[in-house]
């Protein structure tokens, strides 16, 4: 079982590899701000840390992952992968499980690129209705839980700050649980609007390659004598 465990992980993780490796190259490219992620946060009676979770504004991806999510009393999770990098961003969790409130999920992912996102499930489910892969952004659902009551669930959550940074959560989930707010993210990524990028002259911070010109042409050719002036005027014969 341990051994499925580990190829599994090793799968996933080479996976996640191939995209964020080809992104590198236009992460290099591009003058975006920091990119931040995490696979799983929550706050209320049952509060979560954000598990894994990386900041960077290098120009190659930081990644973290986790095998398994520590035990809670909510949330149960495998292969929680997280990357992040200047204008960039990339967060899944595999295998998700929120008992209490009858969620479940083969794999959540959400990713950010300059200021732009998206999110996608796979399998998802909650209090036996269907959620949607590929949810429009900011899709409110809400769903009766049985001893819980109400559950409002936001599906592809997209959020822009003033200074156009963008966060996009896959599911995010409000219950009342005893009395009080239970929160919870699931795959949450943040990414900062790419400034100007090379070969795109005129974007703003990347001034364009200067106009040089319509040269002119030399007056004499290289090389050659000038050809004679003829001037007017008497001249004196002699003998």
């Amino acid at each position: 079982m341990r051994l499925q465990a580990l190829t599994k992980c090793a799968a996933v993780a080479g996976a996640l590899a191939l995209p964020l490796t080809l992104g590198a190259t236009a992460a290099s490219a591009t003058t975006g701000g920091a990119g931040s992620a995490l696979a799983v946060g929550a706050t209320g009676p049952v509060a979560i840390p954000a598990t894994p979770s990386v900041t960077s504004t290098a120009q190659r991806p930081e990644r973290k992952s986790v095998a398994e999510l520590p035990a809670n009393p909510l949330v149960e999770a495998r292969l929680l992968n997280v990357a992040a990098w200047s204008g960039h961003a990339r967060a899944s969790v595999a295998d998700l499980k929120v008992a209490r409130l009858g969620l479940t999920a083969s794999a959540v992912t959400a990713k950010c690129e300059n200021g732009n996102g998206i999110s996608h499930l796979v399998k998802a489910k909650m209090g036996g209705r269907t959620l949607k892969a590929g949810a429009t952004p900011n899709t409110i659902v809400t769903i009766a839980v049985p001893q819980v009551g109400n559950a409002t669930v936001t599906l592809n959550k997209h959020v822009r700050d003033t200074d156009g940074n963008l966060t996009v959560t896959a599911i995010e989930v409000s219950a009342t649980i005893a009395g009080k707010t239970q929160t919870l993210s699931i795959a949450s990524v943040n990414c900062g609007k790419a400034v100007g990028q090379p070969g795109q002259p005129g974007q703003p911070g990347e001034p364009g390659p200067s106009d040089p010109g319509t040269p002119s042409s030399p007056a004499t050719p290289p090389g050659e004598a000038p050809a004679p002036t003829p001037v007017p005027g008497d001249l004196p014969v002699t003998g």
